[in-house]
């Protein structure tokens, strides 16, 4: 398995099949949406099948078309890494002294062995069920005639039969939530044997659940004993954080896009320290008054009572004390136009610090800001599913479900 560190250069050495796959991940779309851009650089060295690879600010594992496997390790210390994932005290859940090499670059598999403890728990329980209200168009004919069903199946045929029953199901969204988590999971290749044989011994438990289309809706009711598991499973789906399956990745992939996840932490950030105010994500701004319309996007504007009152853009790069000129040009527009005097950068820094910059009527500040446990839950990713009324017992008609 090849192992590198998000940002840090490193000289490795390749196949041809392999240099060649990973130089495709060296361009992405402009948008940041459809293929990513994995890799930042790829170049051949003087020493024949070495490359000087640098990876981009993407942190997990995928696995190339040649079998092997890339690791792109956090700059962050392990528990700084989990708070910004949105785990935060959850964090207890990814046992590190338990997990085979978790020298602080084995986060998949810490996620790995934290979701087959959870799941092994479940199941040993029973999965989670609930009444399903199925069709049935041939004999024998449970529950109740259904008018509209026979109509649409047999067109009113007096010689068939439409009927409608419930049914009792483990296949239900929260189950179908875990099972498309799960089939992500056992694509990756993990280092630890026993750890690889826990994870396929879960397939019997998930063989019969129906996976996921699309991106997961929210849930309405969760089990109290299903709280963790299903962290873990947004966690590993969420798309606004992992990279879908072949966007730009030729096998499965786990991998957290560190840019995006730091926008979400400093948008809480904001939050909890803006008692009082609204704050606003990926604010449009226009930038010209007359001629082409050009427009940009502000990572987080704040407002009160309606007024903006301050422009912030999200760094995910170490702490500078002195804006670069493209960012001073950046915030300053956007102050002008938003008409507001407050601008400020945020970057992830051990210790707190803050400079200012003046340009203008604008003040521009440069933030360095320690990551910590907000203690606040992590944005509802999509809508929200109807209410499924769960079975969650251990037993039902004298056996195990």
């Amino acid at each position: 398995m090849l192992r590198l560190v998000e940002y840090r250069p490193a000289t490795v050495q390749l196949s041809t099949a392999e240099a060649a796959e990973l130089a495709r991940m060296t361009v992405g779309t402009r948008d940041g949406s459809g293929r990513p851009r994995l890799i930042q650089r790829l170049t051949p060295t003087a020493r024949p099948g070495f490359y000087d690879l640098q990876p981009g600010p993407y942190v997990g594992r995928f696995q190339l078309l040649s079998g092997g496997a890339v690791e792109v390790t956090g700059r962050f210390p392990f528990q700084d890494l989990a708070t910004l994932l949105g785990l935060g005290r959850d964090a207890a859940l990814l046992d590190e002294a338990t997990a085979p090499g978790s020298g602080g670059h084995s986060l998949v598999d810490l996620i790995a062995l934290a979701f087959v403890r959870e799941a092994e728990r479940i199941s040993g329980q029973g999965l989670a069920k609930a009444y399903e209200r199925r069709a049935f168009t041939r004999s024998p004919y449970p529950g109740v005639p259904s008018v509209t069903l026979h109509l649409k199946a047999h067109a009113g045929r007096p010689d068939r039969l439409a009927t409608h029953a419930n049914r009792l199901t483990s296949d239900i969204p929260l189950n179908r939530l875990l099972a498309t988590a799960y089939r992500r999971l056992i694509g990756l290749p993990y280092p630890d044997a026993r750890l690889r044989t826990r994870v396929r011994a879960l397939d019997p438990i998930f063989h019969g659940i129906t996976p996921l289309t699309g991106r997961p809706a929210g849930s309405a009711s969760v089990p109290a004993r299903y709280l963790q598991i299903e962290r873990l499973a947004r966690l590993l789906l969420d798309d606004r954080s992992t990279l879908p399956t072949g966007a730009g990745v030729s096998g499965v992939s786990v991998m957290f896009d560190m840019t995006r996840i730091w926008e979400d932490y400093v948008g809480r950030w904001l939050r909890h320290r803006s008692p009082g105010m609204s704050v606003t994500a990926q604010q449009p701004i226009a930038l010209t008054d007359t001629g082409p319309k050009r427009t940009g996007k502000a990572d987080f504007v704040l407002y009160r009572g309606g007024e903006a009152s301050a422009v912030y853009d999200a760094k995910y790069r170490p702490w500078q004390a002195t804006p670069a000129t493209d960012e001073i040009y950046q915030l300053f527009t956007y102050a002008q136009r938003l008409g507001v005097e407050k601008a400020a950068l945020v970057y992830p820094a051990p210790e707190s610090r803050r400079t200012t910059t003046t340009v203008g009527p604008v003040t521009i500040e440069s933030w360095a800001v320690p990551i910590e446990d907000l203690d606040l839950a992590a944005p509802t990713r999509g809508g929200r599913t109807p209410t499924v009324r769960h079975h969650d017992h251990r037993f039902h008609n004298g056996h195990s479900t």
